[in-house]
């Protein structure tokens, strides 16, 4: 069954709407939810071993990159896919303050899909790594802008999810990275103070 769909190429549709139509490709996504869910992450998987090898071309080449692309990417990998089941979860709960119904796997799946864009930088960057031409500038450009385009993909893969507004989804969305930014703050401000007391006191 797995070998037919892969013959099938139907499961490439899923890669395709992310670039060209996030709306449909949530509608893919709630057709072929349990189907898809392994091949989502895949996306971070390739997004992982990826951003590795970029960053490697910037330095310098040692031994090290084998550890780098071997034991290093599973690393990622599984940094990578907690932060999003941790991301989707939060956004679940937001998609639940407002009113709408959790759906966590799904948003897992999107998610998952939002980062395709990532996977763009290495080719991106290498032109500019050939004719060694600010390479680390356009990484850095290059990345934000990937950035970007993943999490619009993501705001109207939410939008198509529960018939919200965009302003709703952008909610919905950075949702997770405003708790963080709250907590480290308030961790931050927490330590000053208790520093600030045992240096004067």
């Amino acid at each position: 069954m797995i070998l037919s769909e892969i013959r099938s190429m139907r499961w490439t549709d899923f890669f395709l709407h992310t670039l060209l139509d996030p709306r449909a490709l949530y509608r893919m996504i709630s057709r072929n939810e349990p189907r898809c869910f392994l091949l989502s992450f895949t996306v971070p998987a390739a997004v992982a071993v990826i951003d590795i090898i970029t960053l490697s071309l910037l330095g310098r080449e040692t031994s090290f990159f084998y550890y780098k692309v071997t034991y290093g990417w599973i690393l990622v990998f599984l940094a990578v896919s907690l932060k999003i089941i941790i991301a989707a979860a939060l956004m679940d709960t937001a998609s639940q303050f407002f009113g709408f119904k959790g759906n966590m796997r799904e948003l897992i799946i999107l998610v998952n899909f939002s980062l395709f864009p990532d996977a763009f930088i290495l080719p991106l960057v290498y032109i500019f790594k050939i004719f060694r031409f600010a390479p680390i500038f356009f990484f850095i450009l290059f990345n934000m802008g990937l950035s970007v385009w993943s999490a619009l993909i993501a705001v109207q893969g939410i939008s198509e999810m529960h018939g919200a507004g965009i302003g709703k989804s952008v909610m919905i969305y950075l949702f997770p990275v405003l708790l963080v930014g709250t907590i480290l703050s308030l961790i931050v401000i927490l330590l000053v103070i208790c520093g600030v007391g045992y240096l004067t006191g």
